[in-house]
């Protein structure tokens, strides 16, 4: 697997809509603020994540080439994400060299998570949301089938 980790430029935006689309997402603002995965210089996962307070992240869009499911690039993509959110966020409040703890919340959809609880998150409270997306599932006609989970990473410590 020979892949590299990059911000998007505007050449990968029809990519990465096309792995989000299958998912039921879309790019989340600019197309620039959104970490992708590149294999053979074609996009095969892609993330947003933002810091919405100080150390408090949330994971707007995460998704996976459907032929590259079971790869490792979901994983790889969230290690990343989790080691140094500030390395792959765009929009930030403040620096890694305040060496404050922080937290990164996201919403598991369908199956995810199981995915999620692997790489060290636990379900909370729909409130833990950024205000914005807390009542994004109250009136979804999907939210049955699709069981969302409020999901949360807290790390105490800054590397």
């Amino acid at each position: 697997m020979s892949y590299y980790l990059l911000f998007a430029g505007r050449q990968d935006e029809e990519e990465l809509r096309g792995i989000l689309w299958e998912y039921g997402m879309d790019i989340a603002g600019e197309i620039e603020y959104h970490l992708i995965i590149k294999e053979n210089d074609q996009v095969v996962a892609g993330a947003k994540v933002i810091e919405v307070e100080p150390g408090n992240f949330y994971l707007e869009v995460i998704g996976v080439r459907i032929d590259k499911k079971g790869s490792g690039y979901g994983r790889v993509l969230m290690e990343a994400i989790v080691s140094d959110p500030w390395k792959c966020s765009k929009v930030l409040l403040t620096s890694k060299d305040a060496k404050i703890p922080y937290s990164i919340i996201t919403l598991s959809r369908g199956r995810a998570e199981g995915f999620y609880k692997k790489l060290g998150f636990e379900p909370c409270e729909f409130e833990r949301l950024p205000a914005l997306n807390q009542h994004q599932c109250s009136d979804c006609p999907d939210r049955e089938t699709c069981n969302p989970v409020p999901m949360i990473f807290s790390q105490k410590e800054v590397n």
